[in-house]
């Protein structure tokens, strides 16, 4: 966030000594770029912590529920086994919509790359605090099991856990890979336009851009990209300081990502124009 804010500065002093002219634009436009990037990851950001709350507030209610749950009174009395019920069945109804926060709240990273290195800790944590609860649960099934007392709640609950459980980790695997998918092109001028990635000036502006002419991979493990050109410029903005663009020794550009969660802050997509 502090690399992009930066960047709207050096844009706007750049443009109090610019004249006229298609460099003044250009800069305009990137800094209009930069403000509407900033603008609707703050506002994500800000629907990410709200649901964050939300989902802490689930736990503390959890620990509650838990806390009024005395094992050694089941069967004791049929009341106080219904009462137990009840807390295993709000445990139950809590856990499973902290749950499904979990994976909305994985699947909004996965479309929004900015906020995933201020969030990734919050999510991780509230990750260990579901299974937590879900091994506290299991751990209290198999107590009433030595004892040969069956809860329908309890078991119910421990079930649909292991279910959800089998679910979330195909989820975060699907949307872990989508978080981490970029996507590069490498191409002269005239190919870029030919295949409408760069169109009157703008880059991946038209709406029959063809995608396919990109190269997929993981910001994970792309680290060089070789242009295997002398003059080479990155047409997408990607943060300073994020990345280097040097000759190697056959005086041809190589593109090294030095920061990948940086580099990929603003878009997904790099387009380097090659002559």
């Amino acid at each position: 966030m502090k690399k992009i804010i930066l960047s709207i500065v050096a844009v706007a002093a750049l443009l109090s000594s610019c004249q006229d002219g298609p460099k003044r634009e250009q800069l305009i436009s990137q800094n209009d770029s930069l403000q509407a990037v900033i603008a609707s990851r703050d506002a994500a950001l800000e629907e990410m912590l709200y649901t964050i709350n939300r989902v802490e507030e689930g736990f503390r209610a959890i620990n509650e529920a838990q806390g009024r749950i005395n094992l050694d009174a089941v069967g004791s009395e049929k009341s106080r086994t219904e009462s137990i019920e009840n807390d295993f069945a709000y445990i139950n109804e809590t856990l499973q919509r902290n749950k499904q926060e979990i994976e909305n709240l994985r699947a909004q990273l996965s479309k929004n790359q900015g906020a995933y290195k201020q969030l990734k800790s919050m999510l991780d944590n509230l990750q260990a605090q579901f299974d937590k609860k879900s091994a506290e649960l299991e751990a209290m099934q198999a107590e009433l099991s030595k004892r040969d007392i069956r809860i329908e709640q309890l078991d119910r609950t421990v079930e649909q856990l292991a279910q959800s459980n089998e679910r979330s980790e195909q989820t975060i695997e699907i949307q872990d890979a989508e978080l981490n998918t970029v996507w590069y092109a490498v191409g002269t001028k005239r190919e870029l336009k030919d295949e409408n990635i760069l169109k009157s000036g703008d880059v991946l502006r038209a709406t029959n851009a063809n995608l396919g002419y990109f190269t997929k991979a993981d910001l994970r493990e792309l680290r060089t990209i070789n242009t295997y050109a002398r003059r080479a410029k990155l047409l997408t903005t990607h943060p300073e300081g994020s990345y280097k663009l040097e000759r190697d020794a056959n005086k041809q550009y190589v593109l090294t990502i030095t920061d990948a969660v940086a580099f990929w802050s603003v878009s997904k997509y790099l387009v380097i124009q090659v002559r």
